[in-house]
């Protein structure tokens, strides 16, 4: 399966390719990108917090499996998949590239079958730290600009895919809320007005937009969750929202 990038809401997950039929494959690809996602150096993390997490999904009538095993020279360790999210991932990067990993059904090794049993997806998120809403412009840039050297940096881990920059930010409601936050930018302590594009309860705003206004500080109000993520087309994304917003109208009546 080729690897590639699709973008899609505020993530970027990237096909992984899937397992075939026998339990175990080479666990060399996956360490080195953990290896290479958890060690950036500090100061490219004091901004904002990257996430990565690997999602699987059973195919052609298979299970998710239960846990994945890791394994090298007689040391073993399970991870396990809850709601088919592998749990403790930044752990794999302890391991030696050597390492296989195994695929587990019901905590048993899975039998050797015929055909592809599993994919997955990798998932990044770039998480900003700032939770009093009070951001410098620059401060935004430069996180954004941090989280692409993150993955830049991703590159040696073989995988095959080329990751684009991270060009636009989106401010959604804060787990748990339902509240749209109050997004606000100045210039010189005067409103400016930056074209916003929304999803659901997230709304997307490109990074050329911010510099185009020449915005100095962005403020928001209520709780809220603010991350840097890849080019998104606001054409798109409007058509998009038209048509969900079309089905959820639907079914009211």
């Amino acid at each position: 399966m080729k690897n590639k990038v699709i973008l899609a809401g505020i993530i970027a997950g990237v096909s992984s390719p899937a397992f075939a039929g026998e339990p175990c494959r080479s666990a060399k690809d996956f360490v080195r990108l953990a290896q290479g996602f958890y060690g950036p150096s500090p100061e490219l993390t004091n901004i904002i917090t990257p996430e990565l997490s690997m999602v699987f999904r059973g195919i052609n009538g298979h299970p998710v499996p239960s846990h994945i095993l890791f394994r090298h020279e007689g040391t073993e360790r399970r991870f396990a998949i809850v709601d088919g999210t592998l749990v403790g991932i930044e752990e794999v990067a302890k391991f030696s590239k050597d390492s296989e990993m195994c695929r587990l059904i019901a905590g048993e090794m899975a039998p050797d079958v015929d055909g592809d049993t599993t994919a997955a997806n990798l998932v990044f998120t770039f998480s900003y730290k700032r939770r009093d809403g009070n951001f410098t412009i620059d401060e935004i840039l430069e996180g954004a600009k941090d989280g692409s050297k993150v993955l830049n940096g991703l590159a040696p881990s073989g995988l095959g895919f080329a990751v684009p920059g991270l060009k636009a930010i989106v401010v959604t409601p804060a787990e748990g809320k339902t509240d749209l936050p109050s997004v606000n930018f100045s210039r010189k302590g005067k409103a400016v007005s930056i074209p916003i594009s929304k999803s659901g309860t997230a709304q997307f705003l490109r990074l050329k937009d911010i510099r185009a206004a020449k915005a100095d500080t962005l403020q928001i109000e209520g709780d809220y969750k603010m991350v840097a993520t890849f080019k998104f087309d606001p054409d798109d994304m409007a058509k998009e929202e038209a048509a969900r917003l079309a089905k959820v109208t639907e079914s009211e009546n």
